[in-house]
């Protein structure tokens, strides 16, 4: 589980770093390459948490089931 916690806050630091760098971009490839990035870092984050939410489950714990 905490490999698990850990590569969600990866996800996530990595999430706000490119939301923080998107504002300096200079030229649209680079913001387009950005907004990609950005995008795949969202995901990678809901995915995580998703992950998270299912060993959750998985221990018995029914409350994540509400969302």
């Amino acid at each position: 589980m905490l490999s698990v916690l850990n590569r969600f806050v990866e996800a996530h630091d990595r999430y706000l770093a490119l939301d923080r760098a998107r504002t300096d971009c200079d030229n649209p490839q680079q913001r387009e390459f950005l907004y990609i990035q950005l995008m795949q870092a969202y995901l990678e984050v809901h995915y995580r948490a998703r992950e998270i939410a299912g060993i959750q489950f998985a221990d018995g714990n029914d409350f994540v089931d509400v969302n």
